[in-house]
C-alpha cells in the first residue's frame, strides 16, 4: 500500500501572532531560486524555528538565501546570467544528487558554472551555517575558456571565526567538479584555486548562524566587484567591519523571514485552490 496526497489546507490568519498555530498541514511553503531543481520546502514544524533564539534548519537558511538572489534577479535585466543560488545541501553535493549533479539545474536552464557567482550555504559541522560564494567558475570551463585568464577562487563569509570549514580548498575543488557535470575543467588552475575567509561580523550568539548567510549575500549583492575586492584584500572598504556589512540590520532579519515564509504561504495556497483537478488524499 502507499498513499497519494495533496497537502491539507493553509489555516487563516496567517499573520497571527502565535506562527505556529497559524497554519495546519504538512508542507506550508515552498520556494527555490531560478532554475533550481532543489526547493526550500517549509514543512510545518520548521515554523518554530522561526521564533527568537531558535536555530534556522537547512532549508530555513536556503529559503532566506533564494528569496535574496531572486530579488536580485529581479532588480535588472539580465542579471539572471550573473548568479545562481543553490540549497545549503550542495555543500555535501555528492550525497544529495547520488552521483548525478545534472539534477542541480532544470532542463534548457543555465549550466551553474556559466554564472559569474554561484552562492550557496554550507554546513561543515550539521550545527552552523556560512555563505559560500564561487567567483566566476565559468573561467574553469575549458570549452568556454581554453587558454584564457583565470580568474575563479571562493569566498567563505563566516560569523563564527572559530567554526570555519576543514579544507575549505579541497571541498570547493571537490563541488566545482561535480558542478561542471561532466564538462572538462582546467585542472591545473582548479588546483590553484584561492579560497578567502576574510573578517566578518561575528553573532552574538550560537542560534542565528542560519540567518547571516542570507544577510551577507544581500549585502555582497549590493556591490559584488567592491566586495569582491574587499574581501581578497585588493581594496578596502573603510570603515568599521560592522558598517562595512551592516551587521545592525541582522537584527531584524528574522522578522524578515518569517514574513516571507508566511507571504509564501498564502501564495501557495491560493495556487492550491486556483487548481480544481488536485485530488482528494486516497489510498492505493
Amino acid at each position: 500500500m502507499y498513499w497519494t496526497f495533496t497537502h491539507s489546507r493553509l489555516a487563516p490568519p496567517l499573520s497571527g501572532n502565535r506562527i505556529q498555530d497559524a497554519v495546519t498541514g504538512d508542507l506550508v511553503a515552498e520556494l527555490r531560486f531560478y532554475g533550481t531543481t532543489m526547493p526550500a520546502d517549509i514543512p510545518h514544524e520548521q515554523l518554530r524555528n522561526l521564533e527568537p533564539g531558535q536555530w534556522l534548519t537547512a532549508d530555513l537558511c536556503s529559503f532566506y538565501c533564494y528569496e535574496v538572489g531572486n530579488a536580485y534577479l529581479e532588480g535588472a535585466p539580465g542579471r539572471w546570467k550573473d548568479l545562481v543560488v543553490l540549497h545549503s545541501r550542495t555543500w555535501d553535493l555528492r550525497h544529495w544528487t547520488a552521483g548525478a549533479p545534472q539534477r542541480v539545474r532544470v532542463p534548457g536552464a543555465l549550466q551553474v558554472l556559466e554564472h559569474k557567482y554561484v552562492a550557496f550555504p554550507g554546513n561543515d559541522t550539521d550545527s552552523h551555517f556560512f555563505l559560500c560564494i564561487i567567483i566566476f567558475p565559468r573561467d574553469l570551463l575549458y570549452d568556454l575558456n581554453p587558454n584564457g585568464t583565470v580568474r575563479t577562487m571562493a569566498l567563505i563569509l563566516n560569523s563564527l571565526q572559530d567554526m570555519q570549514p576543514r579544507n575549505p580548498e579541497r571541498k570547493i575543488r571537490d563541488i566545482l567538479r561535480r558542478l561542471a557535470d561532466g564538462r572538462q575543467l582546467r585542472e591545473p588552475e582548479l588546483q590553484d584555486i584561492n579560497v578567502y575567509l576574510p573578517m566578518m561580523p561575528q553573532q552574538p550568539n550560537m542560534y542565528d548562524c542560519g540567518l547571516y548567510p542570507g544577510h551577507f549575500l544581500s549585502v555582497f549583492l549590493s556591490a559584488p566587484e567592491t566586495y569582491i575586492a574587499h574581501c581578497t584584500g585588493k581594496a578596502s572598504i573603510d570603515g568599521p567591519l560592522d558598517i562595512v556589512w551592516k551587521h545592525e540590520r541582522v537584527k531584524a532579519a528574522r522578522d524578515r523571514l518569517k514574513s516571507l515564509v508566511l507571504a509564501s504561504s498564502e501564495i501557495r495556497q491560493a495556487a492550491l485552490d486556483f487548481n480544481t483537478d488536485i485530488p482528494s488524499p486516497c489510498a492505493m
